[in-house]
């Protein structure tokens, strides 16, 4: 059985950071056009400044046509089914491709190149790929950081209120048991199960409800929940303290530090970020 494609993260592809990737892009290309003079502008077009410029503008709006009739096709695909990774890859290098061509044709055609369009177009893509990949990666890289700092800003701001209650529904959607928010410790990964546990007056007891760690992540994003390891999650008002041990930290979820739970390599920045300015972090 194959194995399922990996949906990439929604603000990835929404359509306010769509439009800004779109601008960002159209922006870089045309300075790059205008600075670097790709496709052996520099060389075989005797043009004054001010025209290279007019024409410059002309051939990013071209492109950038591309890009635009490329993610409206998404938009439309995305009404049915998720974007998988696998998709928005293709869907970029088609991106690059498509242009690549349509750069080579305009340099045949419009400006009368008389190179191979073999050449051309090889050229062209070189050029393409420059101008799509560094803008779109710039773009991703800082969707994905304001994506992490607005959820760090939300816990935080969720920490400062009251308590309130938490519901726990099942992979199916059906609501299975609804905790206060201040009897919530922490969260279990368990196959495909979840065990929550709780406490019930002096004790603390777990309860089994058939869904994903992942999927209740993203169901319980609003609460003062995080995410410190692959099979963890825990309440960030039980925690009682971050200590380092050995070189790894571990949440105290009570006083005794009986219960505690480890914190991954790759969750221990933001979560020393969440706790360091209220003095959680004990070193060892």
């Amino acid at each position: 059985m194959s194995k399922p494609s990996k949906i990439i993260p929604d603000y990835f592809v929404t359509r306010r950071n769509t439009v800004i990737q779109i601008l960002f892009t159209t922006l870089f290309a045309y300075i790059f056009i205008n600075i670097y003079r790709p496709f052996g502008a520099g060389e075989w077009y005797d043009v004054s400044y001010l025209l290279f410029l007019l024409v410059s503008g002309l051939l990013v709006l071209a492109g950038m046509l591309v890009v635009l009739i490329s993610r409206l096709i998404m938009f439309r695909i995305k009404q049915y089914r998720p974007v998988t990774v696998v998709y928005y890859v293709l869907m970029v290098a088609a991106e690059v491709l498509l242009m690549g061509a349509l750069y080579a044709i305009l340099e045949r055609i419009v400006l009368g190149d008389i190179r191979r369009f073999g050449a051309l177009l090889y050229i062209a893509i070189q050029n393409t790929s420059l101008i799509l990949l560094i803008p779109y990666t710039m773009s991703l890289l800082f969707f994905a950081w304001q994506e992490k700092k607005m959820t760090l800003e939300t816990l935080i701001d969720q920490i400062r209120r009251k308590a309130y209650f938490i519901p726990f529904r099942d992979e199916n959607g059906v609501l299975r048991i609804t905790l206060k928010s201040s009897d919530l410790i922490f969260l279990e990964a368990s196959d495909n199960y979840v065990v929550i546990h709780y406490q019930a007056g002096e004790k603390v007891k777990s309860y089994l409800i058939r869904n994903t760690l992942k999927r209740l992540e993203s169901e319980l994003e609003g609460f003062m929940l995080a995410r410190c390891h692959r099979s963890f999650m825990v309440n960030i008002p039980r925690v009682k303290m971050m200590k380092r041990e050995k070189g790894v930290f571990h949440l105290w979820m009570n006083d005794s530090g009986s219960i505690s739970i480890p914190v991954s390599r790759s969750y221990a920045p933001q979560m020393a970020k969440l706790f360091e300015s209220n003095n959680f972090v004990s070193e060892e």
